[in-house]
């Protein structure tokens, strides 16, 4: 995805230097009157046609602490409630930073405490792929960003991969 092809989506997704994508979302009131199946259902549509696995609310400008992950999941208010010691290293993009790829640690297993779209309070553990997504995900709720976790020189390198990858003169 590149910045131009941002503004195609249902929902438009903050791009790198966006304010939001800094700012922690607080615990939201699920007494409010949202209709969070609606708002749930536009991320996910977003997040698809984006060909992504995860979209967190302040991605699209959205101020609840929610995010969405594919195989329609919602997550309202989400707190790890444990992870593994054992973590994994796999690489991973983010909507936000088009064509951005970068080796982050994490923990290979946890256990997550949320409300899903009908405010129903669930706990799962996840692995793998999607404790990954999760762990990226709540760390956009926290304002906190996945190029904060790798040295300057490994996102320089990186740098360079995506702009490449971001050329459109060179298709």
């Amino acid at each position: 995805m590149t910045s131009d092809q941002s503004q195609n989506h249902i929902l438009k997704i903050n791009l790198e230097g966006h304010d939001a994508l800094t700012s922690a979302i607080a615990e939201s009131d699920l007494q409010q009157d949202l209709e969070w199946d609606k708002i749930a259902n536009l991320m996910h549509v977003t997040m698809k046609k984006a060909d992504g696995l995860g979209l967190a609310a302040n991605q699209v400008s959205v101020g609840i602490r929610m995010f969405t992950m594919w195989g329609d999941k919602t997550f309202i208010n989400p707190k790890i409630i444990e992870s593994s010691k054992e973590t994994q290293l796999r690489e991973e993009g983010c909507l936000s930073f088009p064509n951005l790829f970068l080796r982050i640690p994490r923990s290979k297993s946890i256990v997550v405490e949320y409300y899903n779209v009908k405010l129903e309070k669930t706990v799962d553990r996840f692995e793998d792929l999607w404790a990954q997504c999760i762990q990226h995900e709540l760390e956009h709720l926290d304002g906190k960003l996945f190029i904060d976790h790798v040295s300057k020189l490994k996102l320089n390198m990186a740098r360079k991969k995506q702009k490449k990858a971001n050329d459109t003169s060179r298709r």
